[in-house]
């Protein structure tokens, strides 16, 4: 074959970089920035994440919440008491990375300060709370899926922790996510609902979308009576290795397995 016929395009950059964007400082240079035409493209995308988790029926309500970073001490969040199914760019706001409010017409969600303890702790760019019905289904009985069952969900979720339960809004919270997140770009949240961070928006609602997938199959497996089972160590090795080359964490001394029963039998 000739090689001169083949191309090879670069995956598509999707993620703000704020590193090497501007870093406003005053009133002046805020007020401009919030309606920069790049802070407005990510306004716009965090709506339209907004949009696709409210019609999978991963939020009710006001419920949920989304961020992005933009900046070294910036980031643009949702507002408290909102639907995320109908949100418009206007209703975004801008805090800074101690939760502080810096710009927008709504007061921003409680609840960024547990992305931004996430973001601190993992360096991921984006982040989305949600209550997915077949996640909420396993945690809400202490529980988190296995790995080692399927290739798409351990390459994309590794092994999901639970984090202990907290006040939602407090300091508590933050910290125990944020902590659990060193183990998976998914954590479950005791008897609330999960969060999910990634290098952009969408990806942390892939992520999202990822989990209560993999969280519905096992349980229709079993409600038809069937028992799930795990890939031997060599296959689980190699998902891995190819999660590893797409850039996502793997942590230091992880064992293969997460758990070798599930719903009370042996796998």
């Amino acid at each position: 074959m000739d090689e001169k016929l083949y191309i090879h395009p670069p995956l598509v950059e999707r993620a703000y970089d704020w590193k090497n964007g501007p870093q406003p400082k005053t009133r002046r240079e805020l007020d401009r920035f919030f309606v920069s035409a790049p802070v407005v493209k990510v306004k716009d995308q965090i709506c339209e994440m907004g949009r696709r988790i409210y019609e999978k029926g991963y939020t009710d309500g006001n419920g949920g919440n989304i961020s992005v970073r933009v900046g070294e001490d910036l980031v643009l969040c949702t507002p408290t008491l909102c639907c995320k199914g109908f949100m418009k760019r206007e209703d975004i706001c801008l805090v800074d990375m101690k939760g502080g409010q810096l710009c927008g017409i709504r007061p921003r969600t409680s609840e960024v300060k547990v992305h931004i303890a996430m973001m601190k702790a993992t360096g991921m760019n984006a982040c989305i709370h949600c209550h997915p019905p077949h996640c909420n289904a396993f945690l809400f009985a202490g529980m988190v899926p296995p790995n080692g069952i399927n290739p798409e969900a351990d390459i994309f979720l590794s092994q999901i922790p639970l984090a202990p339960y907290a006040t939602p809004g407090t300091d508590e919270v933050a910290s125990s996510v944020a902590e659990a997140a060193k183990k998976s770009n998914v954590v479950f949240m005791a008897n609330h609902g999960i969060v999910c961070g990634g290098r952009d928006v969408e990806e942390a609602e892939w992520f999202a979308e990822n989990a209560d997938a993999y969280c519905q199959v096992l349980l229709l497996a079993d409600a038809h009576g069937g028992r799930v089972r795990q890939l031997k160590p060599k296959f689980v090795k190699d998902i891995v290795a190819i999660r590893k080359a797409m850039g996502l964490a793997v942590p230091k001394g992880q064992k293969l397995y997460n758990t070798r029963s599930f719903n009370g039998y042996r796998m």
